[in-house]
C-alpha cells in the first residue's frame, strides 16, 4: 500500500531524531540507503554544494567515457522527445555518479539551483544521501526516490528514477535518470528510464563485440529486436566470443556458456543452412534445458567470403530503422519513391532531408534494397555519433602499425566496406570540416587509401546521404564545403514531418505488426488523439509511443491510459498555441509561433514561466523557440 508524503516525512524525521526506522512506510532500498546516509554523516536540513567539475576535469571524465556517451546519447534524445513537457531532465552519469551529459536542466531551475543538473555534479550518495543515482549506484539495481524519501531536505520537491548501466564484462559503467517535480511524476516513468538504459546497455554491447555470427535469441519471439533480446556473438565455428547480459538471464547462467552446442541443442550447420535457405526467417531453436527459443541471425562479410558459407550473400545488417513500412499511401511520399527509382540505379547520388526522427535512414534502406546493389552491403555512417580521436581509422581504416594500439593486419575502414552496394552518410551535416576534404576526394575519385597505407584501392558504391538541418545555410556559415554539398546533392528528397501524412494509421499498423507480429486492437479515442497530435518527435517518436503502450498493456488492447508521460501535456500545449494564434494569413505557421512568443515575453517583461503559462507552453518548449530564435 503506498503511504502518504507526510506518513514518509514522519517516519523520516523519526528517523533522524531517534535513529529507529517505521516498519513498512519506505522500502527495504530506502531504508537501507537512510541508514548509510546517517552513517555517512550527511546533514538532512542543509542545502547541497553546487560545486562541479572544472571543464577540464569533466572532459577527463567524458574521454574516459566515450564509449558510453557516443552509444547513449541517441538513446537519451529519443526519451526526451517522449517527456520533454512534462519537466523532467534526462542524466547520464558514470560509474561513480558525475553528471557527464544532460538534457532539460533548465526546466528545474525555479525547484533547484541549475548546477545540480548539469554535467560535471556529483550525486554520490555518501556525498549526497539517498538519491536515486547515487543509491542505485550502490545498490545495483534500478531505484525509484520521490518526494520525502530522500535524505536530504531540499531535494523533497523532486521524484528521481535511475538504472544502472552494465558494460558487456558486467562492469557497472554508470546509470541513466530522469528527475521531475514530484508534483507532476508520472507512474510509468520508471519502466521508459528502464528501456531506454536497455537500449544504451545493447548499443555498447554491439560497439564492443563484432563477429562472424551474431545470434539475436530469446524465449518469446515478439522480443526479438527488443531492448530485451539477448545478443551472442559467435566464431565460424560455433565458438561463443561474447554474449549480452539478456542473453545470460534468458539462459538462467551466471557465467557465460563456452559455444553454441552449450546453448542449443540443434547443431550450428543447421541453423546456418536454414539462415541460406531464407535468410529473413524467424529460426526456431530448442535450448539445452529443452525450452523454446527464436533467433535471427547476422552473418558477418569476412563469414562469406572467406569460410565456405555457401550462399550467404548478406554482407553488412542494414541500418536499425523505425518499424514502418515506406508506404505510398501518402501522395508526397509516393513522389519520393517515384523518384527515387528512377535516379537510384543511374550513378547519382540522393541526399535525403527532413526533421528528425521522419524515416530517413528508412527511406535509403528501401532505396538501396530495391536498387541494384541490393546483394551487396549497406554500410551506414552515424557523421554526428562517430568517436572522437578515431573518425579516420574508422572511415578509411588502416594498415599494421599506422598508429599505437592498431590491430595487427590493420583494418578495413567503413568507406571501403560498402564497395558493390551503397554507403549511406547519415547526419552528414554533423561531419567536421577537416574531414569533408578528405570524403570530398573519396567521392570524386573513387578510391581510398588507407591510414599509415602507400597505396589507393578502387572502390565501387552508390552514395545516399541524409540531414534533418538545412546544408545551404551551413555553407553560407562556412561550416560545410560547397563542393562538398554539390557533390552530395545529386537529387534532393524531403520526407514530410509526421503532423504532414495522410496515413497515419496505416504506419500505426505496420509498427504494432512489426512489433507484436499480428494485430493489436487500439481505441477509437487514442487514434484521435494520435490524429490531432503535433508529433515533435516524427515516425521516431510514434514508434517510441507504441512501443510504450504495447509493453503497459501487456498485450491488450492499447487504450489511454497507456499512453506515456507528457503526452498529453504535448499535445494540451500544441492545441492551447493553435487557438491564440492569429489567422493563416499572419504567414506560416512557424512564423506566427514565433511572433506570438516574442509578444508573450515582451508582455511578462521577460519572465520565461510567465509567457510560457500565457500560451499553455511548457517552459521546454518555450525555451526551445526562444532559443532558436536567438533570445536565450
Amino acid at each position: 500500500m503506498t503511504k502518504s508524503l507526510q506518513q514518509i516525512e514522519h517516519a523520516r524525521l523519526q528517523f533522524l531524531k531517534q535513529g529507529s526506522m517505521v516498519e513498512g512506510v519506505v522500502n527495504k532500498t530506502i531504508a537501507r540507503s537512510w541508514q548509510r546516509s546517517l552513517d555517512n554523516g550527511i546533514n538532512a536540513f542543509q542545502p547541497l554544494s553546487t560545486t562541479t567539475l572544472d571543464r577540464v576535469e569533466l572532459e577527463k571524465k567524458r574521454s574516459k567515457y566515450r564509449l558510453l556517451l557516443t552509444q547513449a546519447k541517441p538513446e537519451i534524445s529519443m526519451l526526451y522527445e517522449q517527456i520533454a513537457h512534462s519537466y523532467s531532465v534526462v542524466a547520464l552519469t558514470d560509474a561513480e555518479g558525475v553528471i557527464l551529459h544532460s538534457e532539460g536542466q533548465h526546466l528545474l531551475v525555479d525547484l533547484a539551483p541549475r548546477e545540480i543538473m548539469s554535467p560535471g555534479y556529483s550525486w554520490c550518495e555518501q556525498e549526497r544521501g539517498t538519491n536515486a543515482i547515487g543509491t542505485a549506484i550502490v545498490e545495483q539495481q534500478p531505484v525509484a526516490v520521490q518526494g520525502a524519501e530522500h535524505f536530504v531536505e531540499q531535494l523533497q520537491n523532486f521524484s528521481c528514477y535511475a538504472v544502472p548501466i552494465f558494460g558487456p564484462n558486467r562492469q557497472l559503467l554508470g546509470t541513466l535518470n530522469v528527475t521531475n517535480a514530484f508534483a507532476a511524476h508520472q507512474q510509468h516513468t520508471l519502466t521508459l528510464v528502464k528501456m531506454t538504459a536497455q537500449q544504451i546497455e545493447n548499443r555498447v554491447f554491439r560497439a564492443c563485440y563484432q563477429g562472424p555470427l551474431t545470434l539475436h535469441f530469446h524465449t518469446a519471439a515478439d522480443f526479438i529486436g527488443s531492448a530485451w533480446e539477448g545478443c551472442a556473438v559467435l566464431s565460424r565455428e560455433g565458438t561463443l566470443l561474447a554474449i549480452n547480459r539478456n542473453g545470460l538471464e534468458l539462459l538462467g547462467k551466471t557465467n557465460p556458456p563456452t559455444d553454441f552446442q552449450s546453448i542449443f541443442l540443434e547443431p550450428l550447420s543447421q541453423l546456418l543452412e536454414e539462415y541460406r535457405q531464407n535468410a529473413n526467417a524467424p529460426l526456431t531453436l530448442t535450448l539445452t534445458n529443452g525450452g523454446p527459443a527464436y533467433a535471427t541471425l547476422d552473418v558477418a562479410l569476412d563469414t562469406t567470403a572467406n569460410h565456405g558459407i555457401a550462399g550467404i550473400r548478406h554482407a553488412a545488417k542494414p541500418p536499425a530503422a523505425p518499424a514502418m513500412a515506406m508506404t505510398s499511401e501518402d501522395p508526397r511520399i509516393a513522389e519520393i519513391l517515384t523518384q527515387a527509382r528512377l535516379v537510384m540505379d543511374q550513378d547519382i547520388p540522393i541526399l535525403i532531408q527532413g526533421e528528425t526522427g521522419v524515416g530517413k535512414e528508412l527511406l535509403a534502406t528501401t532505396i538501396h534494397q530495391n536498387s541494384a546493389r541490393a546483394s551487396g552491403p549497406l554500410i551506414a555512417i552515424n557523421c554526428a555519433a562517430l568517436p572522437e580521436g578515431l573518425i579516420e581509422a574508422e572511415l578509411f581504416g588502416y594498415e599494421e602499425g599506422a598508429f599505437t594500439g592498431a590491430r595487427q593486419k590493420g583494418s578495413q575502414g567503413k568507406i571501403e566496406q560498402a564497395h558493390g552496394g551503397t554507403l549511406f552518410l547519415d547526419e552528414i551535416g554533423d561531419m567536421p570540416l577537416l574531414l569533408q576534404a578528405r570524403l570530398l576526394r573519396v567521392l570524386q575519385e573513387r578510391s581510398i587509401t588507407p591510414l599509415g597505407g602507400s597505396k589507393s584501392r578502387k572502390l565501387d558504391f552508390a552514395v545516399i546521404s541524409a540531414t534533418n538541418q538545412k546544408l545551404q545555410e551551413k555553407v553560407a556559415e562556412g561550416t560545410f564545403r560547397k563542393d562538398l554539398f554539390y557533390r552530395l546533392n545529386g537529387i534532393s528528397l524531403t520526407l514530410p514531418p509526421l503532423r504532414e501524412r495522410q496515413d497515419l494509421p496505416a504506419i500505426i499498423y505496420n509498427i504494432m505488426s512489426a512489433e507484436r507480429g499480428g494485430h493489436v486492437e487500439i481505441h477509437e479515442d487514442v487514434l484521435n488523439l494520435f490524429r490531432r497530435h503535433p508529433w515533435p518527435g516524427n515516425i521516431r517518436q510514434l514508434h517510441n509511443v507504441l512501443k510504450t503502450m504495447l509493453a503497459l498493456s501487456g498485450g491488450g488492447p492499447l487504450q489511454r491510459r497507456h499512453l506515456p508521460p507528457g503526452f498529453m501535456d504535448e499535445l494540451d500545449n500544441s492545441m492551447t498555441l493553435e487557438q491564440k494564434t492569429p489567422g493563416p494569413t499572419a504567414g506560416s505557421i512557424d512564423a506566427i509561433t514565433n511572433e506570438v512568443v516574442k509578444q508573450a515575453l515582451q508582455h511578462h517583461e521577460g519572465n520565461i514561466s510567465a509567457a510560457a503559462r500565457e500560451l499553455g507552453m511548457s517552459r521546454n518548449r518555450f525555451y526551445r523557440r526562444l532559443k532558436a530564435l536567438g533570445l536565450a
